[in-house]
């Protein structure tokens, strides 16, 4: 079993590791994104400003340089809150067949989920469905394929007592070949 993720921070950092899995290409800072080449300003790439702090500020769909504006706007924040933010690429929103969180429970999975193709936080607003056991089963099994469902049970098998919050496409996207889900968070509920 892995140590627990206590701290919204704590779980930030060991994501961009990679220790989670399959994620969005990710820079833990604005200074990292400017500097990295792979990221062209004027390119049609999409990003997401996100927050270490738990339910804080996020900025979706942004261009490079719509970003890096928004960034320069943020520097009348007090420095603590700036250097709370990170960045990742925006996933293939369009191509979701099932994003949520799930968790084991005392008859296998529980599941929190929606086929809204937007943003999480959106999708759960607007549609926001319940599973357990065989059924939340079947509809893993109908949308994860066999690679992102293995990683999956792993995650919930090392990281007992936590939720796994997760978005499936209909494509392979993501930091790891031949996944169609990445591993937005894990944390201790």
């Amino acid at each position: 079993m892995k140590e627990p993720v206590l701290t919204k921070a704590d779980f930030v950092r060991r994501y961009e590791l990679g220790e989670f899995g399959n994620h969005s290409p990710t820079w833990k800072n604005v200074l990292q994104f400017i500097y990295d080449s792979s990221v062209n300003p004027k390119g049609r790439r999409l990003f997401h400003l996100r927050n270490r702090i738990v339910g804080g500020p996020t900025y979706y769909n942004l261009t490079a340089d719509e970003l890096v504006a928004l960034v320069a706007n943020l520097r009348g924040l007090d420095p603590e809150d700036v250097k709370n933010f990170y960045i990742s690429e925006m996933c293939p929103t369009e191509k979701t067949v099932l994003q949520g969180e799930v968790c084991l429970g005392c008859w296998g999975y529980n599941l929190t989920y929606t086929r809204v193709a937007k943003p999480m936080r959106d999708a759960l607003c607007e549609e926001c469905w319940f599973a357990k056991g065989l059924v939340a089963k079947q509809v893993l099994e109908g949308s994860l394929c066999p690679n992102s469902l293995n990683w999956l049970n792993y995650l919930l098998e090392e990281y007992p007592d936590h939720v796994v919050e997760f978005s499936t496409f209909s494509v392979d996207w993501g930091t790891l070949p031949s996944f169609n889900t990445v591993f937005w968070e894990v944390r201790k509920y």
